[in-house]
C-alpha cells in the first residue's frame, strides 16, 4: 500500500533498539507500521500487545485492507533514528546486489572464455 512498500520491502519484522518494526502484507498489497518502546530491552510479544508501546507510523488514511495510505502518526527523534536505519539497510542491500552481479559478470566471463578455449582447439 501507498507510503509501505518501500520500507516493507528492506526490512523483517523485528526490534531495533526501541523500534520495533512491522512488515507485512495483505491482498492488497505491502503493509508496514514503526512502534516506540518504552526501552530497549527486547520484548518476546508484538508491540501491540506491551501496554507502552505507541505506534509512530501507520495508517493515515483511506480503508485499511483496501485504499489504506501510510505515514508518520507522530513526529520525534525517531524519525531521524529510522531514516538512518533505512539508509544503513539500503546500503547493506546495495551492497549484496553489487556483489551478486560482480559474480554474475565473473561467471559470464567465465563461460566465454570457456567456449572461446574450446572452439580455439576445433581443427
Amino acid at each position: 500500500m501507498k507510503g509501505a512498500k518501500e520500507f516493507a520491502d528492506i526490512f523483517g519484522t523485528g526490534q531495533h533498539g526501541r523500534l520495533f518494526l512491522v512488515s507485512g502484507s495483505h491482498a492488497r498489497g505491502r503493509t508496514f507500521h514503526i512502534y516506540v518502546l518504552p526501552t530497549e530491552e527486547k520484548i518476546t510479544c508484538m508491540p501491540w500487545c506491551h501496554k507502552d508501546a505507541v505506534e509512530v507510523y501507520g495508517i493515515t488514511g483511506g480503508q485499511p485492507g483496501w485504499t489504506e495510505t501510510y505515514g508518520w502518526l507522530h513526529n520525534g527523534a525517531w524519525q531521524a533514528d529510522f531514516a538512518m536505519l533505512a539508509d544503513r539497510r539500503k546500503s547493506e542491500i546495495a551492497i549484496v546486489k553489487a556483489g551478486k552481479e560482480h559474480d554474475a559478470a565473473n561467471q559470464r566471463e567465465a563461460e566465454r572464455q570457456r567456449q572461446a578455449d574450446l572452439l580455439a582447439t576445433y581443427p
